[in-house]
């Protein structure tokens, strides 16, 4: 008989666990479990839909031939409600009942909601998360005049930069000092800010919170710690995201922000494994126990996971945080640890050409690349990804990588590989 796999989830962790279960021998049954009532496709790529430089058919990842050829059991459009780890069963929210003999919880997350709404109200807010999320946005938009966006961090400002027009002013509310506080350090931060201002109608209010939100029947109101009150015609929320956890009891399975995993993705129930946007586990660089959201890390988690679900034991090495995008035209690179703390034994080496608008930064503990921030110039990044990820020491060419000068193969000779 064969072995029964349900995978609960349809994206990149997903993805790359089928791709390593069929890549290994044995009988099996996959099952696939989706929220959304699509085929898998790209959110990295939904602000360009957003913007209208892409239709939507080109986020696509997979069609039905992909379901179909892989001999995939789909349940779309439905979510588990209900995981019973003892009974080896997820019940789905339209009751249907799916026995499991190896379960991948790949769930992901969901945006942080913005709280005490009426419901007809927060149903109206917009984030970007999913492929319907960009409609709504793109939608929203069409007619828009002022858009109020909740946090300056990467969603927030990819939304901002996909919807700016001459004729659609945006305000950015942010709590922080500068804009993408949770990737990039102060200095970096203000070149691109001087950058996005001078580009598009864009308004950053800084270091201040909202203490009230009120929808009228056309417009917001939010009300700022200082009193001050801003309306606009659409109102968007960029303030972080939580893993999809709720259906999951904790008596049962550990959990913490996300699903606890160890260095082979497994939960601590042996026959459940967890990847991506879910999952909670060791970071490479630092150590620490936490959720690393990004795609690159998911695709790796799945794959390491279906891996040892079809009977490998494989290591995954850790999650590695990473960003790359362009925002208002500029290309931006965050790699692992992007910001130096000398009790932690970080140390940081800078080049900044104002001139330009180019700032890069590497960051370093003892003689090991630990981290990497490139703005505009970022043509490298896929070589100190590398390097950061094979624990290549640099810290006597620290120099030279920092201003773009060192090849990679450069990069790998400047000494010793660390275990």
């Amino acid at each position: 008989m064969p072995e029964r796999i349900v995978i609960l989830g349809n994206s990149g962790a997903a993805l790359a666990a089928v791709g390593a279960l069929q890549a290994r021998r044995g009988e099996r049954s996959i099952t696939m479990v989706s929220k959304e009532a699509c085929y898998a496709y790209s959110p990295v790529l939904t602000t360009y839909y957003v913007r209208g430089s892409w239709p939507e058919s080109k986020l696509y990842l997979t069609d039905a031939d992909f379901y179909r050829q892989r001999n995939i059991a789909c349940h779309f459009g439905t979510a588990a409600v209900e995981l019973d780890a003892a009974a080896q069963r997820v019940t789905l929210d339209n009751g249907t009942r799916l026995g499991y003999d190896k379960l991948l919880i790949a769930t992901g997350a969901s945006p942080k909601q913005v709280r005490g709404l009426e419901p007809a109200a927060a149903a109206d807010i917009c984030y970007l998360r999913t492929i319907e999320d960009a409609r709504r946005i793109r939608e929203r938009a069409t007619h828009a005049k002022h858009a109020i966006v909740l946090g300056a961090g990467l969603v927030s400002l990819q939304v901002a930069a996909a919807i700016a027009r001459p004729d659609l002013r945006v305000t950015c509310i942010v709590s922080s000092q500068h804009i993408l506080s949770q990737n990039i350090d102060a200095t970096c931060a203000e070149l691109l800010r001087g950058h996005i201002e001078r580009a598009a109608p864009i308004e950053f209010l800084f270091g201040t919170d909202v203490s009230e939100v009120t929808r009228g029947r056309t417009r917001w109101r939010v009300r700022l710690g200082s009193g001050a009150e801003l309306e606009g015609d659409m109102l968007v929320a960029g303030k972080g995201v939580a893993p999809n956890v709720e259906f999951i009891d904790s008596q049962q399975i550990n959990l913490d922000r996300g699903v606890l995993v160890d260095d082979s993705l497994r939960t601590n129930v042996p026959n459940i494994w967890a990847a991506g946007d879910v999952a909670q586990g060791r970071n490479r660089l630092t150590g620490a126990v936490e959720v690393v959201a990004n795609w690159i890390d998911a695709a790796e988690q799945g794959a390491f996971a279906g891996a040892n679900m079809a009977g490998d034991e494989r290591t995954f090495a850790g999650s590695l945080a990473e960003n790359i995008t362009t925002l208002f035209a500029v290309p931006l690179a965050s790699i692992g640890v992007t910001k130096s703390q000398p009790e932690a034994g970080l140390r940081e080496v800078v080049h900044l050409d104002e001139r330009h608008g180019v700032y890069r930064k590497v960051v370093l503990r003892d003689d090991r690349l630990v981290g990497a921030t490139l703005l505009r110039d970022v043509r490298d990044a896929g070589v100190l990804r590398g390097a950061i990820a094979a624990g290549k020491p640099s810290w006597a060419a620290a120099e030279a990588v920092a201003r773009g000068h060192m090849r990679f193969a450069d990069l790998l000779k400047s000494g010793r590989t660390h275990g």
